[in-house]
């Protein structure tokens, strides 16, 4: 049976101050860690703002998990009655699904937002229904959505806590996540493929960035939601009205990465074998992570109690979980550090 050894690496608590302040810009800003949520920085993160077309994470994600991307949408009059960015749609117009989540996320099409919409809700208020739903069912508790686009109608709000938690249940779609890093993508609109190009500069800015989307309205302001990966650990940021959003961004970043600490997690252990020439094998892993308080980390180590010969250096018989708070961050392998020849027992 396969062993589970689990041990703290630290016995004390030390707990990472928050960063507050007026050095940004925005009138709404916040910065989470992408694995815990943990806030690592925020300013009037909870008052409730127009998120422009920020508002498209939601609508992408519905679209993400709908299981329906490879619907075609014919593309209708009421679909592109719209103003503002536009993927250039016209009624009658075949594309599918998959390719109107790109359109939302790459170029912010209005008209790609409203297609999704009326394709999955049958109308906007059936879709808004179903993004307020999305939005109760992660916390989202001061967000209400009326429009798919996030062009401003009725009382259609959110706040920069809210979606950053947004944000970082995207993320954990594959889909989701691997559109809205891209430069440059391909869209198939009745059977011809065009090139789009993201609007988010902070992917030209900074070699780290993964998106996220950006935003703007009279009412709402400059709105950027956007992640780095930085050295293994993702930092989520958002800003509302936000004239400076490019270079907010780019330092409440540098800031709060100074909160991460850097541990080296690395062990020998030795495992019984049967059968070999050695009756045990040298075994090792070492992985180097960054978090916000190295005291909190957990290493499971799984491996059998013992072996069958013969076993080959470098070859895997085990693997450790790295955790945050519980929350995985990182699995390794443990290699065996040297090889075990099968010992033929002489009559």
């Amino acid at each position: 049976m396969l062993k589970k050894f689990s041990f703290i690496l630290a016995l004390f608590l030390l707990i990472p101050t928050v960063t507050y302040g007026a050095d940004c810009s925005a009138a709404s800003a916040i910065v989470i860690d992408g694995l815990t949520n943990e806030i690592l920085y925020e300013k009037n993160a909870y008052e409730e703002r127009s998120m422009a077309s920020t508002t498209k994470i939601m609508t992408s994600l519905v679209a993400c998990e709908s299981g329906k991307l490879d619907d075609i949408v014919c593309v209708t009059d009421e679909m592109v009655n719209v103003v503002g960015t536009s993927l250039g749609l016209r009624a009658g117009d075949k594309i599918s699904l998959y390719d109107l989540v790109v359109g939302m996320l790459i170029v912010s099409g209005n008209d790609a937002a409203n297609a999704v919409g009326l394709h999955l809700g049958g109308s906007f208020e059936g879709f808004a229904a179903m993004m307020n739903e999305k939005a109760h069912s992660i916390g989202m508790n001061r967000s209400l959505f009326v429009t798919p686009s996030g062009l401003d109608e009725g009382n259609h709000h959110s706040t920069a806590y809210d979606m950053a938690i947004l944000a970082s249940n995207a993320l954990n779609n594959e889909i989701f996540a691997q559109i809205c890093k891209e430069r440059r993508m391909e869209v198939t609109i009745n059977g011809e493929k065009q090139a789009v190009y993201n609007h988010n500069k902070l992917l030209s800015f900074m070699d780290d960035c993964i998106g996220i989307k950006t935003g703007f309205t009279e009412k709402a302001g400059r709105c950027l939601v956007s992640a780095v990966n930085r050295n293994g650990k993702i930092m989520i940021c958002v800003t509302l009205n936000d004239g400076d959003d490019w270079n907010d961004h780019i330092s409440l970043y540098n800031e709060c990465d100074k909160m991460y600490q850097k541990k080296d997690i690395r062990d020998i252990i030795n495992i019984d074998v049967v059968g070999g020439d050695k009756n045990t094998v040298s075994a090792s892993y070492s992985a180097e992570i960054h978090v916000l308080n190295p005291q909190l980390v957990t290493v499971e180590c799984y491996y059998f109690p013992f072996l069958y010969a013969p076993v080959e250096k470098g070859s895997e018989i085990g693997r450790v979980i790295i955790k945050f708070k519980e929350k995985e961050v990182a699995s390794v392998p443990i290699a065996a550090e040297e090889s075990v020849e099968y010992y033929a027992k002489q009559e």
